[in-house]
């Protein structure tokens, strides 16, 4: 029998499991980048020695795992790495209860202590403008929860993009996201403007680390910022 008889041989999802594996390998083997182009179905069909149909159902594994991008009338490219799959992966386990919330703050903690550290020392001036334009964003939004939570996402996100670092983005991402519904109810939680204050004014003081490029102020600060932001979710049940 030969090679093509045995995977025809398999059970479907085994086939789709198996073309999925090599056109990973195919990319990885041919050094593709973001945008290049992969073989056509045909042509992956004959490579392989599997069915088209096969072929395009391997492209909609990958499609949905943002590995490549497929389009009517063009052919599958190597997708740009994001962090949608990874935050749905994560966000799903907290509904589920696979996790829970403070866990996810506890791994944040860690990834954001790192992020702020390289931020101090790679942030350019475009970075440190943007995270004070944003400080005082947060400091006018007392009465808005909702923008006060997209001006605490954006902070963060500006943090971790400034570390330079392509991962940091995307995992700071996907924690974010796998709570993302908590942030409203953990604003309103602020009791009164003295509360609202000190939080904005642990925003400013990471800020004015980075600003200033003390990394180690930078740390220290973001670690007040997530043990009091700990405490706060403890204290009112938010777990």
């Amino acid at each position: 029998m030969t090679n093509s008889q045995e995977k025809n041989s398999a059970a479907p999802q085994t086939l789709v499991e198996s073309a999925v594996n090599d056109l990973i390998k195919y990319i990885r083997e041919n050094h593709l980048k973001v945008g290049d182009p992969i073989l056509s179905e045909r042509e992956l069909s004959e490579k392989l020695g599997v069915s088209r149909t096969v072929v395009r159902e391997a492209f909609k594994v990958l499609a949905a795992m943002h590995i490549i991008e497929v389009g009517a009338g063009r052919r599958a490219r190597v997708r740009k790495m994001e962090g949608s799959v990874i935050a749905l992966m994560m966000s799903q386990a907290v509904h589920t209860e696979q996790m829970s919330t403070q866990q996810v703050w506890d791994a944040r903690r860690t990834v954001e202590a790192r992020s702020v550290e390289l931020a101090a020392i790679h942030r350019t001036q475009q970075d440190a403008d943007k995270l004070l334009q944003l400080v005082n964003t947060m400091r006018d939004s007392e009465d808005d929860p909702i923008l006060m939570t997209q001006t605490d996402l954006a902070f963060h996100s500006t943090i971790a993009k400034a570390s330079r670092n392509p991962l940091y983005p995307i995992l700071v991402s996907s924690l974010t996201s796998a709570m993302i519904e908590f942030y409203p109810k953990g604003w309103r939680t602020l009791s009164d403007k003295a509360e609202h204050d000190a939080m904005v004014n642990r925003h400013q003081k990471i800020a004015d680390a980075i600003v200033k490029q003390d990394r180690e102020q930078a740390v220290i600060a973001m670690a007040e910022h997530f043990n009091a932001t700990i405490l706060k979710i403890i204290d009112n049940g938010l777990t």
